[in-house]
């Protein structure tokens, strides 16, 4: 199991190689908004010590264990992902006219805000707000 990351969080303890990527702040990268619509999101700082972005750590081992790198340039990556977008993107003609609802209950566990990532797990000040949130007692008020 190789592990890439930032904070050593769930799965490195079970790894057999650690690596040290970027967090997603020290790295160029791109996502998928709630509308579907793709948006690039631009770094913050750049990564500590020997830590890479993730598509130069993958490319390495991928040159390390196949003797050939998966991409040349970050450039040639991000059009191989966009090329793929677009030859598998779906018809926006083709929309469900009608939608069969079901009669059970939805329900949706309450989020660990203050633990919903590595990074806010290992921080300390995370993990103070996340005790004196649970030191509150539950009034009915809170949702």
């Amino acid at each position: 199991i190789i592990y890439i990351g930032t904070h050593g969080d769930k799965g490195a303890e079970m790894a057999d190689i650690i690596l040290p990527g970027a967090a997603y702040t020290e790295q160029d990268g791109h996502f998928t908004n709630l509308e579907g619509k793709i948006q690039k999101a631009f770094k913050a700082s750049y990564p500590p010590g020997e830590a890479m972005e993730d598509w130069k750590i993958v490319n390495d081992l991928s040159a390390l264990l196949k003797r050939k790198k998966l991409y040349n340039s970050k450039e040639e990556l991000i059009d191989s992902m966009m090329n793929y977008i677009k030859l598998n993107k779906k018809d926006k003609n083709n929309k469900i006219t009608e939608t069969e609802f079901l009669s059970e209950k939805i329900l949706i566990d309450p989020i660990d805000y203050y633990y919903s990532n590595a990074i806010a797990r290992s921080s300390n000040t995370m993990s103070e707000c996340r005790s004196e949130k649970l030191k509150i007692k539950s009034t009915g008020t809170d949702g």
